[in-house]
């Protein structure tokens, strides 16, 4: 079995940016499902706008598999989008893409909580500002470009 040997190099300054904008999304990341958890009433109103049918069952139910969901969510995302930060620094091209897919996906997928109502803009605004920071930091410097070799 052939094995790549990467060779390490200095990483340009524009992707050093990357790991405090990863520090605060993570935060960002970690803090929604906790006010979720915490401010219940919070969670419930947002639900009962969308769904204001709910009996106080339904609702109760609806509350906890929204947290649950946001806390599996959140927390398999920051884990993916640390581990691929940690492997874009390394060099790694395959991360760079994937890192940039994530942070597509990431920025489109938080449309759902934007639409889910003004409460949670809050976290949204500020983490999808970061995923394009983090996506145009990944692109556009030349130093950037030359780390994974490319121009």
């Amino acid at each position: 079995m052939a094995t790549r040997s990467y060779q390490q190099r200095a990483v340009p300054s524009s992707l050093c940016l990357l790991v405090p904008g990863l520090i605060v999304l993570v935060v960002l990341y970690i803090a929604l499902p906790v006010m979720m958890a915490v401010d219940r009433d919070y969670t419930s109103a947002s639900i009962m706008r969308n769904n204001p049918s709910l009996s106080p069952a339904d609702l109760d139910f609806a509350v906890n598999a929204a947290i649950v969901y946001a806390i599996v969510l959140h927390a398999v995302s920051s884990a993916a989008a640390v581990w691929l930060v940690v492997k874009a620094l390394r060099g790694r091209r395959w991360a760079r893409i994937a890192l940039t897919a994530y942070l597509i996906l990431a920025t489109l997928g938080s449309l759902v909580s934007a639409a889910a109502g003004a409460e949670y803009l809050w976290a949204v605004i500020p983490s999808d500002a970061i995923q394009l920071a983090m996506i145009v930091l990944l692109w556009l410097p030349a130093p950037s470009r030359r780390f994974f070799g490319s121009s």
